[in-house]
């Protein structure tokens, strides 16, 4: 375990220098490529800036919002919030939405969008060259925090890349680096517990050199602790998760490998770590998302891949005593394309106030949502692609109203990566 101190850069409105660096990947494995550089952007927009809302509409260029059949739960509207791609979504505490997103070019950008009563409020946090997926998170003084990879140079270098932690501060958007050593930061997750600690979780690729999943520490005095989880070296894009148990244990789901299942690292009061399998059946533990709630039960949303170009969406939920995990199969997904264009957070999981897991979760084609009422499980579908492919990621939170809130992206164009943000509010029927 190591321990560092703080580094804090303030976003400020000067210009940035873009970046470039060259990790794009394909399916299973990573590949170094050489992207053009476009030209520079001397304005850093860290000033908000309000688009207007598009609701409700077709769901722009490319994506058609599905009518309400008998049956579903939710009634939707989509809206488009801005260009980018891999986005993320939290909610505050009156249940307005942020959403994070991103754009992998040169120069690429970190965004925020928060939802107001007739747009949305854009920050841009920073420009530079960046990799997705990223996260977001709400802490409970309704501060937004944001974790994503920055590569830190415009060529490839293995010792080079850290996770970085990016914060509202005053209306001025703060970045610090979780300094770890190797290329570290990949499909990175975060969450802020009750007492404003910010933990994170994401991968070091073997691809890289890098010994996989480490577990961050933010501290109240700014330092950061940095831990491996003991997963063993693992090739990135298959997702990690992060939960917090009632004591405030964390545990971590990621893509064991290379037995490819499920698999769930615990840590103890004592600050031990232990890996243990949730899921072995095929090739199993895609893109998991991970809650635990006040009770101690475990519920864990992932996919499994019966073929090269599908998901079976599952679920496993374990409660405290049990030694067992309940597992259910969901449903399918006929057009996933893996890599770094493709499927990344595939899946996606809430409770609602009564405890009931729901999950949302896309391919290329639709994007759709399974809601349990304890018993059985009833699906249905959010969007569809018509123009555009899906992004492939999906991030899905509820109010406290149980009306859901869903981010997911159009792709416009794979290479370098381009998109459209969007924003589906579903209501309760």
């Amino acid at each position: 375990m190591i321990k560092i101190d703080r580094r804090v850069v303030v976003v400020a409105s000067a210009g940035l220098i873009a970046l470039a660096v060259a990790c794009g990947s394909d399916d299973n494995s990573a590949s170094q490529s050489n992207p053009t550089p476009g030209p520079a952007n001397p304005t850093a927009a860290s000033r908000p800036v309000v688009i207007p809302t598009v609701a409700p509409d077709s769901g722009g260029a490319g994506t058609t919002p599905v009518s309400p059949t008998e049956g579903d739960v939710f009634v939707w509207l989509v809206e488009t919030v801005d260009e980018g791609t891999k986005p993320a979504l939290a909610l505050t505490s009156d249940g307005t939405p942020y959403v994070a997103y991103m754009l992998e070019a040169i120069p690429g950008f970190v965004k925020a969008a928060s939802k107001t009563g007739d747009g949305w409020n854009i920050d841009t946090i920073v420009e530079d060259y960046f990799y997705g997926p990223l996260d977001i998170a709400i802490g409970p003084d309704d501060v937004p925090h944001i974790a994503y990879h920055d590569h830190q140079d415009t060529r490839f270098d293995p010792g080079k890349g850290d996770a970085v932690h990016a914060f509202l501060v005053d209306g001025v958007w703060e970045t610090e680096i979780a300094p770890d050593a190797g290329h570290d930061g990949w499909d990175n997750r975060i969450i802020v517990d009750a007492q404003n600690v910010v933990h994170m979780t994401a991968i070091d690729p073997q691809e890289f050199g890098g010994d996989g999943v480490e577990y961050y520490v933010r501290a109240a005095d700014g330092a950061w602790t940095v831990e491996d989880v003991g997963s063993g070296p693992l090739t990135y894009q298959f997702a990690t998760s992060l939960a917090l148990d009632p004591d405030g244990n964390p545990h971590v789901t990621f893509f064991g490998q290379p037995e490819n299942d499920l698999a769930l690292s615990s840590r103890d009061v004592s600050g031990n770590w232990t890996v243990s399998t949730i899921d072995e059946a095929g090739d199993t533990g895609l893109f998991a998302q991970i809650l635990i709630d006040d009770s101690g039960r475990f519920h864990v949303s992932y996919g499994s891949r019966p073929s090269r170009s599908s998901l079976l969406i599952k679920y496993a939920t374990r409660g405290p005593g049990e030694s067992e995990w309940t597992i259910s199969e969901i449903d399918t997904l006929r057009n996933v394309r893996i890599g770094m264009d493709g499927a990344r957070n595939s899946t996606s999981i809430a409770l609602d106030s009564l405890g009931n897991p729901v999950i949302a979760y896309s391919d290329l084609d639709e994007v759709k949502i399974a809601v349990s009422d304890g018993t059985a499980w009833t699906t249905e579908t959010i969007a569809i692609a018509t123009a555009n492919e899906l992004g492939q990621i999906v991030s899905l939170k509820l109010d406290a109203d149980d009306n859901a809130h869903v981010s997911f992206a159009e792709t416009t164009r794979r290479s370098p990566l381009q998109g459209i943000v969007k924003y589906a509010l579903g209501t309760r029927n």
